[in-house]
């Protein structure tokens, strides 16, 4: 406290009050500064030293200077003489500057001495609390400048990461929002209908432990649909989950790092069907060759059969024997050959062209057939579709089977039957879709239809669907299978507009 009783005049006392009360308010006026919403610590020393000359017993004669870290701030009229008062400004227990009270001009005999006990108290109490005030706003810029350092390597995370705290989301980063932009503020894990059917029962057990406090920290893998449609097998997401208890603005919360890991997935999944490919390849050219020399005999003498009856009184009943053994000859050719492209898969040529064209190809090719069958083709076309890398042949033949597998689901169907084939753009790519009316593929097996030789028919082979997969694939796209509108299949072809990148 700066007393006011010892330079307390008796023979005037209200006027040493009022020279001591000036010194009270030069600290309420710096106190008032200090405490400020975003004031900077240079605006906070400038204004410090203009507060003091008003405060002296001789204003019009005072100024002030503060020299902090190679800096100086000072009044206008500051002049450096002998007649000066100085007190150190200790930050962090080191003195880290000075602040100087000058006269500018010597006094006169008959005034008192030149700093009253008052005026260096007040001095050195501004000193002091300066040095508390620079000390904490050194604090809180050091604050600032790790939180802004953290918080842009979280921003910048390749990793999905968001906070969840009760059951709202207090926090979550660009690359979260972009990958996992389905999760509402209001999230519940446990009602999160977005996760992959098989997945949900372990993601529930998982969640329950951290909850539960059993564990601090564990990873986890799921299936995950960001738009939030279950089946989507075009969009759905492997994720790498990492979750977390953790302490968040005081209460506890729930940390979840997130990444997207589907390429990888998909790369593993490749992988494991390419080594079994590889050496069932190697076993299946050398059966179809063994079975391929004989066969061709077998042809040839059955033409040779053919044309000895014909000679004959009733060649009606050897033609017809004769036409099943080469039928039968024809589809084991037929065979033979799909299981040989299928294990020296050739690539595509890919040429920029109509994605219509080939549509429009396979629908006239499927039409005479379609029609015998009672089925009706419903054609959607969009027109003016920018043009897409693609080799016109293989998408041909991509569209003519996935049309003909609907045929064969829908052959023993009555009432209606339907095939409706679209093209359109969406989200800077080209779609094809192939739908059915048929009685659709049951969600245990959409995950395996793809796979090689994975079948449900009798008489099929089983690798239709993988060439068909394959394909898509070699165009940097993908396909998919949903449920129609119908109730029945609906195959997507996504295609990218750009050509892809060979893979080294």
């Amino acid at each position: 406290m700066i007393s006011l009783n010892k330079t307390m005049n008796k023979s005037n006392p209200g006027d040493s009050i009022r020279k001591r009360a000036k010194e009270l308010d030069c600290l309420y006026a710096f106190s008032n500064l200090i405490v400020k919403n975003n004031i900077t610590v240079d605006e906070i020393l400038q204004g410090t030293i203009d507060l003091i000359p008003p405060a002296s017993q001789n204003p019009e004669i005072t100024s002030a200077r503060i020299i902090l870290e190679n800096q100086i701030y000072k009044t206008k009229n500051f002049k450096e003489n002998i007649w000066k008062q100085t007190s150190d400004i200790v930050v962090h227990g080191k003195p880290g500057g000075t602040l100087e009270v000058c006269y500018l001009e010597q006094l006169s005999e008959k005034d008192k001495k030149f700093f009253l006990n008052e005026e260096k108290e007040l001095i050195n109490v501004i000193a002091e609390r300066l040095g508390r005030v620079i000390e904490r706003k050194k604090t809180e810029e050091a604050l600032r400048e790790s939180e802004k350092r953290f918080r842009d390597l979280v921003e910048n995370s390749l990793t999905g990461i968001f906070i969840l705290q009760g059951s709202e989301i207090v926090y979550n980063n660009p690359e979260q929002k972009r990958h996992f932009s389905c999760l509402s503020r209001s999230f519940k894990l446990m009602d999160f209908k977005a996760i992959h059917p098989d997945d949900v029962k372990m993601v529930k057990q998982n969640y329950q432990k951290i909850v539960s406090v059993k564990v601090r920290t564990l990873d986890i893998n799921f299936r995950f649909y960001p738009l939030g449609e279950i089946d989507n097998k075009l969009d759905r997401k492997w994720v790498y989950c990492r979750i977390s208890r953790i302490e968040y603005s005081g209460k506890k919360a729930i940390l979840f790092n997130m990444m997207d890991v589907t390429r990888s997935k998909e790369m593993e999944r490749l992988l494991k069907i390419k080594d079994k490919m590889t050496s069932l390849g190697r076993v299946t050219a050398g059966i179809a060759h063994e079975i391929r020399n004989p066969l061709s005999g077998i042809n040839i003498y059955l033409n040779t059969l053919e044309k000895i009856y014909d000679k004959t009184d009733r060649p009606e009943k050897v033609k017809t024997i004769i036409g099943r053994l080469k039928s039968a000859s024809n589809k084991i050719e037929s065979v033979i050959k799909r299981v040989m492209d299928f294990s020296k898969p050739s690539e595509p040529r890919l040429v920029l062209s109509k994605i219509n064209h080939p549509a429009e190809e396979a629908i006239n090719l499927s039409s005479v057939t379609f029609q015998k069958s009672d089925i009706k083709i419903e054609k959607t076309l969009s027109e003016n579709l920018p043009a897409c890398y693609i080799d016109q042949h293989f998408i041909e033949q991509v569209i003519l089977n996935l049309m003909t597998n609907a045929a064969e689901a829908m052959k023993n169907m009555d009432g209606n039957k339907k095939i409706a084939i679209k093209t359109y753009l969406e989200d800077n790519r080209i779609f094809i879709s192939v739908a059915d009316s048929g009685p659709g593929v049951p969600s245990s097996l959409k995950d395996r239809i793809f796979d090689p030789f994975f079948t449900t028919k009798n008489d099929s082979s089983g690798i239709g669907l993988s060439i068909c997969h394959r394909i898509i694939t070699d165009h940097g796209g993908s396909l998919g299978v949903f449920d129609s509108k119908w109730g029945g299949a609906e195959f997507k072809i996504k295609l990218p507009l750009e050509r892809r990148k060979k893979q080294r």
